[in-house]
């Protein structure tokens, strides 16, 4: 792999990480919401607000650098991907025969867009 696909490859990484921790802070600060305690649920929505600002800025270079048919795939998929494995690893949701099914199909998806990518 090329220094330029590497450095493709983890700007996908860096936006899913951003998106799914900007997705979790936000998910801290909805629950169980409290008229009496939202202030310090406030600071956990500025949080995913600053985080998904970070995951936008590392979009648009992605969509510098590649056409959009091929970045938001392959950024959506890795968003996915990474969301599945929090909601297991964090949330302790629950992993079904579907959902290793469905992971693996967005997994093949990713992988044959990058292929043909740019």
């Amino acid at each position: 792999m090329t220094a330029d696909r590497a450095w493709y490859v983890l700007l996908f990484c860096a936006y899913a990480a951003l998106n799914t921790s900007a997705m979790a802070a936000i998910k801290t600060a909805v629950a169980g919401f409290d008229v009496r305690k939202g202030a310090a649920r406030f600071g956990w929505l500025g949080l995913g607000g600053a985080l998904y600002l970070a995951a936008l800025a590392v979009l648009l270079v992605l969509l510098k650098l590649d056409a959009a048919s091929t970045v938001f795939p392959i950024a959506i998929g890795c968003t996915v991907l990474a969301t599945n494995i929090v909601g297991f690893r964090i949330y302790g949701e629950r992993l079904t025969a579907h959902k290793v099914g469905g992971t693996l199909l967005v997994l093949a998806g990713i992988v044959l867009t990058f292929m043909g990518a740019g």
